[in-house]
């Protein structure tokens, strides 16, 4: 077909038919514990995504939401600051995507074998412990021996006591 008529066939689509373009490629591991053929499949929102391009690139988090209207797919902690300070999720193209874990559904498990929708986050929250019990023994290193904040009650040489209203920058002038 032309692209013009492509085009508007495009923005012009039916919602369940726009769904289709929200199919995103699955990784090896999962396309391996796959019953039938497949390449990509629709994603759903608590879905675990890899992100290959665009911002965020690299980063592993779940789906928080899909917008079957716009096309586009809102992943977690993948976010910008709006003019008003908040932060807004960056909307994601489906194709930017590589699906790693999966949300379980009767049709998936018609596809996919049960190993498939096993979680394989154990082995990762056995590392961040590891992580944080290497993590406290650094910041006993830092602390004062007798286990007390050596400032408490001291002033800094130079500085004037507080609320005497002057401060430790200003000198008196010298005539």
């Amino acid at each position: 077909m032309k692209s013009d008529t492509e085009r508007k066939k495009f923005y012009s689509e039916k919602l369940h038919k726009k769904k289709s373009r929200l199919h995103v490629h699955l990784s090896k591991d999962l396309r391996a514990k796959l019953k039938v053929k497949k390449r990509a499949v629709l994603v759903r929102k608590g879905d675990t995504v890899k992100v290959m391009r665009g911002p965020g690139k690299g980063k592993e988090a779940k789906v928080s939401d899909v917008n079957t209207l716009r096309l586009k797919v809102f992943v977690e902690g993948v976010v910008v600051k709006n003019v008003r300070g908040r932060e807004v999720g960056l909307a994601l193209e489906p194709s930017n995507l590589l699906l790693i874990a999966l949300e379980s559904t009767k049709e998936r498990k018609e596809i996919f074998n049960e190993e498939a929708f096993r979680k394989a986050e154990a082995p990762k929250k056995e590392a961040q412990k590891a992580e944080a019990a290497k993590s406290e023994p650094a910041k006993a290193e830092h602390a004062h021996p007798s286990g007390e904040h050596t400032h408490e009650g001291k002033e800094h040489a130079g500085q004037a006591p507080k609320g005497s209203g002057v401060h430790a920058q200003t000198k008196p002038a010298q005539r």
